[in-house]
């Protein structure tokens, strides 16, 4: 994903700094000198004590080449503001190469198919009730304590087995964070569809077409500095 982006920007990356950054209690927001946002889930649930970022204070003007390579660190604070940073420089691409990109208005709902297995990496709880009036076998893998006795909750033992006899795969973007995205396509089979959603997921989605997934559905943050404010 960086070595796809430090390619797509070859031009633009030697001038670009972080402007500013925030790390909120759901999400981390990153915007750069050029005025492009992103967003990245702070994955509060996984830490087991509180996280510390050493580079707290010194991001923001730090060049985005370097704030980029945090995606990697296995502070997961850390690789949000790194995949925030991706998602920003994402939407950089997308202006400067339009011809590379096609959108579409369609909703992930309109890909699920009456009768078909839909798993869901990470707990979607407001799509549940509209996944169900299309189907009735729904599997949720999530590592949160979360009841919902609409949809069956699986073990991380199962996933291998769950996700290849799936139609449709629905993975949050949450898990660019925590680096669990690419053994999850290893395990996506034959699934017709294979989407990676949410805001975390606004990234150029070359790299992940080519493990598996079918579409990228995130978000376009029209006003990034608004979207700092607390």
């Amino acid at each position: 994903m960086i070595e796809f982006l430090r390619e797509e920007l070859e031009g633009e990356i030697p001038n670009i700094t972080v402007e500013d950054v925030r790390v909120g209690l759901v999400y981390t927001g990153v915007v750069t000198s050029t005025g492009h946002g992103g967003v990245a889930y702070t994955p509060i649930h996984e830490f087991t004590d509180c996280p510390v970022l050493g580079e707290a204070g010194e991001i923001a003007g730090m060049p985005i080449s370097d704030v980029m390579e945090m995606v990697l660190s296995p502070n997961l604070v850390k690789a949000a503001v790194g995949v925030a940073t991706l998602n920003a420089l994402s939407q950089l691409a997308f202006e400067v190469h339009p011809e590379r990109y096609r959108f579409s208005s369609v909703d992930v709902l309109e890909l699920i198919r009456s009768g078909d297995r839909v798993s869901m990496v990470g707990y979607f709880g407001p799509l549940i009730p509209r996944v169900l009036r299309r189907t009735g076998e729904v599997f949720v893998f999530e590592k949160r304590a979360i009841r919902d006795e609409r949809v069956r909750f699986a073990s991380p033992s199962e996933m291998p087995v769950v996700l290849r006899s799936s139609d449709v795969i629905l993975i949050s973007g949450s898990t660019l964070v925590n680096k669990t995205v690419y053994e999850i396509l290893r395990f996506s089979g034959s699934a017709r569809e294979v989407v990676l959603l949410g805001p975390t997921a606004s990234i150029t989605p070359q790299p992940l077409f080519e493990l598996g997934a079918t579409a990228v559905m995130g978000v376009r943050i029209t006003d990034p500095r608004l979207m700092l404010r607390v």
